[in-house]
């Protein structure tokens, strides 16, 4: 089941966010980002937080649209966005898009959603924006990136080093090397052709693909 999340970050849409949207089983919504999903026509079936961020107008008009509410305390260990994601996850979610985590008045929030990434490996999550999508790779594992030559991809190291690194099809390529956790070696590579390849002996990879059409 591919379950989609509006967090409530600034959302530029792209033909990436609504081909997410078109394959959604399910589509929930972080607090504010009910205000996302209905920028975009979308009805979330679930808003789940502490609704902090949504007027209580927009909430009757989302409850008549038959929308329900999961009303978390404001003061709780875990974001809206993170809530959100558990509960995905506990419906049966097998892959989960996050829309709207990056921009918005809270950088921190932002920070905190792609470090989220590290925590979640039962089900294969991945942010969207705009132009740019990103995901994270474990290590020992591999990756595709299907794309144009010239799209630019960024390899950076989370939560400690990322050791064995190789690729294909990428115009700096590696050969089983290491990217150094804070060291921004990895940013602003590019396809050279349709299809590239990551692979990683071990650590944690976060891995952006910005399509260059869609810039």
């Amino acid at each position: 089941m591919q379950a989609v999340i509006f967090a409530g970050g600034t959302l530029r849409p792209s033909i990436l966010v609504e081909e997410a949207l078109r394959q959604a089983d399910l589509i929930l919504a972080a607090d504010g980002g009910a205000e996302n999903a209905l920028r975009l026509g979308r009805r979330p079936a679930v808003v789940l937080g502490d609704l902090d961020s949504l007027a209580p107008s927009l909430v009757s008009q989302l409850e008549g649209a038959g929308c329900r509410f999961v009303q978390t305390p404001v003061e709780k260990n875990e974001t809206d966005s993170e809530l959100a994601l558990q509960y995905a996850i506990e419906q049966g979610a097998t892959a989960v898009t996050i829309l709207g985590a990056f921009g918005g008045a809270r950088y921190d929030h932002a920070l905190a959603n792609v470090l989220m990434l590290a925590a979640y490996d039962r089900v294969p999550v991945r942010l969207i924006d705009g132009p740019a999508t990103c995901w994270l790779l474990r290590g020992p594992g591999s990756t595709l990136i299907r794309g144009d030559s010239g799209d630019l991809v960024s390899l950076l190291p989370l939560a400690g080093d990322a050791h064995g690194i190789s690729t294909t099809g990428l115009y700096y390529p590696l050969h089983g090397e290491t990217l150094v956790f804070g060291r921004p070696r990895g940013v602003s590579n590019q396809l050279t052709q349709p299809e590239a390849s990551v692979t990683l002996s071990s650590g944690q990879l976060l891995i952006i693909h910005t399509r260059c059409d869609l810039l």
